[in-house]
């Protein structure tokens, strides 16, 4: 009788992952989930609420509102030097995939508060400027954001996260993309583990 290729695949695929975890002692049932967390983040720009609602395992949805602001530095021999900032009203949708929430786990490290190294996307919808400088003109505008980052637990109730990638986004007049860098406390309002 002549195995399927399809089937032989799959039983070698299988076989070369169960004795992994076989050895370490860990089945599935027994690693980690994200935990829904309700936080209050404060970075150098902005107050925002995020809401982290897993859809997997490692993965979660995150909603977030507030006010976030964003500056800037130019120097050019004609136009001089320019420093700007702006804080404005800002929504966002997003998915955030801990990566390395198995990792962490299987060498004892702490992941409480969804600690571990992530990659993520977000989109953005800003508001007209709350306060910014004078020679700014920025409007509503929506965006996109792409970056790596890490999330850690510093206590039961606060988390430091940092993250680092890509936002671009446009006025319906004018498109920018830019370098992309985001450093915050978050007070954990609320938690849940999911199972």
């Amino acid at each position: 009788m002549r195995i399927p290729p399809f089937l032989m695949t799959l039983f070698v695929l299988t076989g070369s992952i169960l004795p992994a975890n076989a050895q370490n002692g860990i089945n599935d049932i027994d690693l980690p989930v994200v935990q829904q967390l309700h936080k209050i983040k404060l970075s150098l720009l902005g107050l925002t609420y995020q809401w982290e609602k897993p859809v997997s395992r490692k993965s979660v949805i995150t909603l977030e509102g507030g006010v976030a602001g964003g500056m800037s530095f130019s120097a050019g021999s004609i136009s001089g030097t320019a420093f700007r900032y702006a804080i404005v009203p800002e929504i966002g949708i997003g998915f955030r995939n801990y990566y390395n929430l198995d990792k962490r786990f299987k060498k004892g490290k702490k992941i409480d508060n969804n600690a571990a190294n992530f990659i993520a996307t977000d989109v953005f919808i800003n508001g007209n400027p709350i306060l910014s400088s004078g020679n700014i003109t920025a409007r509503e505008a929506v965006g996109l954001t792409a970056a790596w980052g890490m999330q850690r637990s510093l206590s039961s109730k606060v988390n430091f996260e940092w993250q680092a990638g890509v936002i671009g986004g446009t006025d319906f007049e004018d498109w920018v993309i830019a370098p992309n860098l985001r450093i915050a406390f978050s007070l954990i309002a609320g938690k849940k583990r999911t199972n």
